[in-house]
């Protein structure tokens, strides 16, 4: 009996960390994820999504092709962990010919049905909506409506995403052929067709749209025409309190502002290692600093090379040796939800060395992550040593990425990936968001169906609702809810 005792107790150890501290998971960016047959994963531009206790991988296959012949076909994988994968086949029964992209399944828990949505085009690009059901969520899915009629149906149908609200209504977010018009319109009670009650037009040339909402925002990450591109796209973030209209654009969390410069703040602020901000027709460059936390700024400090002046070799009738040296005047702002503010300066003070000016700019202390430093009025080119910001006394430099903006500068993505969806997660922290996408053009072997997939540490948000940009994680882990 004791022995019987023991045996029942050693078991409960080993069965304890699974019931009652919740599962680890961790996530891997880095290689490929692989099925139960050691077969690379192949869904792509679709969603992970949990129901029940098991999570589903719905994604287009591609195999070995470039991505728009009528090969392309849907499948399924499933997971108890997101890192062990069990493929469960193809999704649509008896699929007409076309061209396949962008499956996305709900469940109605009314009628208690499985609902896929897919994009797909008869004709490129005609494009257009199908529905299929299913009692399960690994299919397969018998199709109902192959042509959907929605708001915008006459000028095409393109990338869309589809939202589950508190209340179960549903939506779907989609972009148009035609100038890529994103909106966000009704579903029906049951999820097979649209009511066409739509909030509007909110950005144009656009795709690849995915909605979710936390703590009574609604969110639609969104932005510019990919096409399978290997430099990625961004990831807009609008903001409504409103699911179907009234959406702000605050940021652009998977895109740098500029270009990345450690010059700035390399605690060199004398010689030749500057930075140019280039006098452009209206303006000229900018300083941009991010901070991964909200810093409480109110100085910031320029160190501006002045050696770099036009010559007069040969000219001797000027009797100056060089032009004269003008202090510039900069203008400081800070990003405010949407848009970015001008900070008034109260006061600017300039000391003059050898080779360099020193300009400090004090003005009330404004809290916030991002901040902007450009010239008032530039004659010619700036050359800027260094950029420090404080807090009273106290620098701040070493929590901020320094960036430098301007008209001809790009906006690279830091993720180089084409955004395909948000995944809720439900962790033993409370909910956490995952930004995920593909990764075109990752796969060594070159085989499209074999681009990887990045799923992103969870999304960090500000007290204001906004989201901090993203920075490429190759692995992260978390503890799912118990």
């Amino acid at each position: 009996m004791k022995a019987l005792s023991r045996n029942v107790f050693l078991a409960f150890l080993c069965f304890y960390p699974l019931f009652l501290i919740g599962q680890k998971i961790t996530v891997d960016n880095a290689l490929p994820r692989l099925d139960e047959k050691n077969q690379i994963v192949d869904a792509h531009d679709g969603r992970v999504i949990q129901f029940g206790d098991t999570f589903y991988w719905y994604g287009t296959a591609y195999e070995n092709t470039n991505g728009f012949t009528p090969q392309n076909h849907y499948r399924c994988y499933s997971s108890k962990d997101l890192m062990n994968w069990k493929y469960e086949g193809k999704l649509l029964e008896d699929q007409p010919e076309g061209v396949y992209y962008r499956p996305h399944v709900i469940y109605n828990r009314s009628t208690k049905k499985y609902l896929l949505w897919y994009n797909w085009y008869p004709k490129l690009w005609e494009g257009q909506f199908g529905v299929a059901i299913s009692d399960t969520p690994q299919g397969p899915f018998k199709i109902v409506n192959e042509n959907v009629q929605m708001h915008n149906s006459e000028i095409g149908l393109g990338d869309f995403g589809l939202f589950v609200d508190d209340d179960e209504t549903g939506y779907i977010s989609y972009n148009t052929i035609k100038n890529h018009q994103v909106s966000v319109e009704k579903l029906s009670d049951d999820y097979l067709s649209s009511t066409f009650e739509n909030g509007g037009t909110i950005s144009k040339h656009m795709e690849a749209g995915t909605m979710f909402k936390k703590d009574g925002y609604y969110y639609l990450l969104t932005d510019y025409t990919c096409c399978f591109c290997n430099y990625g796209s961004g990831a807009r973030v609008y903001i409504s309190k409103n699911p179907l209209k009234g959406y702000t654009l605050t940021t652009n969390i998977n895109r740098n502002p500029g270009r990345y410069t450690n010059l700035l703040n390399d605690g060199l602020t004398r010689g030749t290692l500057y930075e140019t901000l280039i006098k452009n027709e209206d303006n000229a460059d900018a300083i941009e600093v991010n901070f991964d936390k909200k810093q409480n700024i109110d100085k910031v400090t320029l160190h501006i090379f002045t050696g770099n002046r036009p010559e007069n070799c040969g000219d001797v009738s000027n009797p100056r040796v060089h032009p004269e040296i003008k202090t510039s005047e900069f203008n400081v702002f800070v990003w405010a939800y949407d848009q970015w503010e001008k900070i008034d300066i109260e006061n600017q003070n300039v000391s003059k060395s050898a080779l360099k000016e020193r300009i400090q700019l004090e003005f009330k202390p404004r809290l916030s992550n991002r901040f902007k430093i450009i010239p008032a009025e530039s004659e010619m080119n700036m050359y800027v040593n260094e950029v420090e910001l404080f807090h009273g006394e106290v620098p701040k430099n070493s929590e901020g990425h320094f960036f430098i903006t301007g008209p001809k500068i790009p906006q690279k993505p830091i993720i180089p990936a084409q955004q395909s969806y948000v995944m809720k997660l439900d962790t033993a922290e409370g909910e956490k968001f995952i930004w995920m996408g593909d990764l075109w053009g990752s796969a060594s072997d070159n085989i499209k169906g074999h681009d990887y997939q990045y799923w992103s540490a969870p999304l960090q948000f500000n007290t204001d609702g906004t989201i901090k940009s993203m920075q490429w994680t190759d692995s992260w882990f978390v503890e799912l809810k118990k």
